[in-house]
């Protein structure tokens, strides 16, 4: 799929809505009548079929997002045009407020702020700063990177905008500076093809991302890097870097959105034996390589598009990831959405 011609198919027929405030919410069925603590529901879980993240989505595109795990008050970016009325795409910053209530057993997932806001304090540089990487082209994949040092938070902000022409992924930072420093790129992930979609593995020793760099088809590939180095040093890095395709995760098909999360890899793929248009996929890391992808089955995946899943560890099931991704199937506000469900850790 090309990420612009079938969102921008019909962005003229569309109009702007009002941007509802609705928070999506889950009545979570397990119970503990003993528990000790006095509350009925001991543990919290994600729902096991996706929930639409109301709070987010517009009737305009709204994509793909990134999410790193910071508690239970999450700073979540996401791509969108509603800016542009169905036109370019920009990323966006809002907060994420996930809460499951233990004596209710009722999930949240709002755009609200609630009783945190001493943490929205720290998040406070993405608001004011995050415009500065939106151009007049589309910027696609944001994947965000925290960092603690000398008891401060700091981002680093990787996305990739065909500003240029040709996709190229870039990079900014607040770790150099008090606010966030002029986007730079990646210059040894970039090529004179579409590169996108950055994501660091769990030890921070290799950068995945695809390209269709051979045959303008969409892979897999990834570069080694010192693990040893913050995220700012290893991006800023312009020596060459070996970069591997890998077979494992590639196909001859589009092959997009990769994403890692502990020993888990999502990614999105139009490839044989699917639902129909892009599916949503995942492998796990063992014994040292990647085991060959698997379909995430039909209660995620439909006859329409899925695209650019994340994992978050939310806060509030000990066995289950919570995973965002973006679908244009039926029943959303309009053109692809932005939803949510659980998936089980091992």
């Amino acid at each position: 799929m090309n990420d612009l011609k079938k969102i921008k198919t019909d962005k003229t027929k569309r109009k702007m809505n009002k941007f509802l405030s609705i928070a999506a919410i889950l009545t979570l069925l397990v119970s503990c009548d003993d528990n000790p603590s006095g509350y009925k529901y001991n543990q919290g879980y994600l729902p096991d079929q996706p929930v639409n993240l109301v709070d987010f989505n517009t009737v305009y595109d709204d994509y793909n997002s990134t999410s790193p795990s910071l508690g239970d008050l999450i700073p979540f970016c996401f791509s969108t045009n509603r800016n542009s009325e169905g036109g370019e795409f920009d990323v966006i910053y809002q907060p994420m407020n996930v809460d499951f209530n233990k004596s209710t057993g009722v999930l949240t997932v709002t755009n609200e702020i609630g009783g945190w806001s001493s943490v929205a304090e720290g998040y406070k540089v993405l608001r004011y700063n995050i415009d500065k990487i939106n151009t007049a082209g589309n910027e696609f994949g944001p994947y965000l990177i925290t960092e603690y040092e000398n008891h401060e938070l700091y981002f680093t902000l990787l996305y990739a905008s065909d500003e240029g022409d040709d996709f190229q992924i870039k990079y900014m930072s607040n770790k150099m500076e008090t606010n966030f420093s002029e986007p730079k790129e990646v210059s040894f992930l970039n090529s004179e093809y579409d590169d996108l979609y950055p994501t660091f593995n769990t030890d921070k020793s290799k950068i995945y991302f695809c390209s269709n760099r051979e045959e303008n088809n969409f892979d897999f590939y990834f570069v080694s890097v010192d693990s040893e180095m913050d995220a700012v040093s290893v991006l800023s890095n312009d020596a060459n870097h070996e970069i591997t395709k890998d077979n494992t995760l590639s196909s001859d098909a589009e092959d997009k959105c990769p994403f890692i999360f502990e020993n888990r890899l999502v990614f999105a793929s139009n490839r044989a034996g699917g639902y129909g248009g892009y599916d949503l996929y995942s492998s796990d890391y063992k014994d040292g390589k990647w085991s060959e992808p698997i379909n995430m089955g039909a209660e995620i995946n439909t006859e329409f598009d899925e695209y650019r899943p994340i994992l978050i560890e939310e806060g509030v099931s000990e066995s289950q990831f919570m995973m965002v991704f973006s679908s244009n199937r039926t029943g959303g506000k309009g053109g692809f959405d932005l939803y949510f469900v659980g998936i089980e850790k091992e």
